[in-house]
């Protein structure tokens, strides 16, 4: 064994990493972050919402906390 992947591993990878993200570009910013979201995040549901929106160009919903 090489420690490599074979060829068919790699784009047996590309397709499922292919699959998840058309059905993450799918899903709304509030279903994803939905989604995404477990209590070892680090950030509420809501800020995650925000970070995705922001991936995608569109602006927040949530207001930021102050400090």
């Amino acid at each position: 064994m090489t420690g490599r992947p074979s060829r068919e591993a790699i784009r047996e990878a590309g397709r499922v990493l292919a699959a998840a993200r058309r059905t993450a570009d799918a899903m709304t910013p509030r279903e994803l972050a939905e989604a995404a979201w477990t209590p070892t995040t680090g950030c509420t549901v809501d800020e995650l919402e925000d970070e995705i929106r922001a991936d995608r160009g569109l602006p927040p919903r949530h207001a930021a906390k102050a400090s």
